[in-house]
């Protein structure tokens, strides 16, 4: 998560010079909460495939053979209803992720203009394609050389976005950026990594009710969202398909091979009221226990609401070696 200084400074108010340590524990202000959107901001990125694996030659390590990748982001907009300009580009890993150092190779991958993410007709992804080919080669190339490993645990090509609103300028532009993975087949039962994947979000009323899949879409794609009141808790449970935290191996300096299983973690975020766990998931702990997946939301008191409320959710569910996957719905909460 990047977390922007000039919105930290805005949360902080009058506080002005006063330390951030300060705030938190509740010298002035409030931060907002992460976990609620409210501005622009970027929610998600995916990589179709996440990862490619490729025999490899020691003595020609860039004699590969690539297909191409297709990478998308999610973003909203809650706050506003405005078409949003953005544009991709890939490049060797740098420090702040946004692609901005020419003297190293770069990709243009592509750009585009969505509609208004929550009010337009369809949904609005960003999508572009990195293609093999010889700028791919030249970013794969400087990233061996910058490599302490020279790729031999994998190279990861950064895809950096820029979203900013139409006739926006700079300080109104937000970045967001995705890993993609190139492996050599090493070992040789080394499989490509996957996106992982749901069989559902299962709802209830967390007082035992029987719990039912979580309609899946936009608020404005949605007739009838599930219906909750104020102040009224759900609980929320992302079912997992049989085989989706897979296996996969990992080459030691030795010459031998690890087996490792995926973990899998989940981000919570919705466009109001408040969840008990914002994160969930991730690796076992100290004693080999397996965390909580679940997490349970409020949804907003009565004086929050100005009538009938349609207040989107969204879940990221994420692996570790950069697979991905996001689901939206959407709560329509009545006074």
């Amino acid at each position: 998560m990047t977390v922007r200084l000039d919105r930290v400074a805005g949360a902080l108010g009058a506080c002005g010079p006063i330390l951030v340590v300060a705030a938190v524990l509740g010298g002035c202000g409030t931060f907002e909460d992460p976990a609620i959107v409210i501005d622009l901001r970027i929610l998600g990125m995916t990589a179709e495939p996440p990862e490619q694996v490729s025999p490899f030659d020691p003595m020609n390590p860039l004699d590969v053979m690539f297909g191409p990748v297709e990478v998308c982001a999610i973003v909203a907009d809650p706050a506003e209803v405005r078409a949003l300009a953005w544009s991709m580009v890939a490049c060797p890993p740098v420090g702040d992720r946004r692609c901005d150092d020419l003297s190293r190779p770069l990709h243009v991958m592509g750009e585009g203009t969505l509609d208004d993410p929550e009010t337009a007709p369809t949904p609005q992804v960003a999508c572009a394609t990195l293609p093999p080919g010889p700028e791919l080669i030249a970013i794969l190339r400087d990233t061996i050389e910058n490599d302490s490993l020279s790729g031999f645990g994998g190279i990861d090509v950064n895809i950096g976005l820029r979203v900013v609103p139409v006739g926006g300028g700079e300080a109104a532009a937000i970045y967001g950026a995705k890993a993609v993975r190139f492996s050599p087949l090493l070992p040789a039962g080394r499989v490509a990594n996957t996106n992982p994947r749901l069989d559902q979000i299962a709802v209830d009323g967390g007082d035992g009710t029987t719990p039912a899949p979580l309609g899946l879409g936009r608020c404005v794609d949605q007739l009838a969202p599930l219906a909750l009141g104020p102040a009224q808790t759900i609980h929320l449970d992302p079912i997992e398909p049989p085989g989706v935290r897979e296996d996969y191996l990992v080459p030691t300096f030795e010459g031998g091979v690890r087996m490792f299983t995926e973990n899998l973690r989940y981000e919570w975020l919705a466009g109001g009221g408040d969840w008990t766990r914002a994160g969930t998931g991730g690796p076992r702990d100290g004693a080999g226990n397996q965390p909580v997946l679940d997490t349970e939301w409020e949804s907003p008191p009565a004086d929050r609401l100005d009538g009938v409320t349609d207040v989107p959710l969204w879940v990221v569910q994420r692996d570790e070696r950069g697979g991905a996957r996001w689901f939206e719905s959407c709560v329509r909460v009545t006074p």
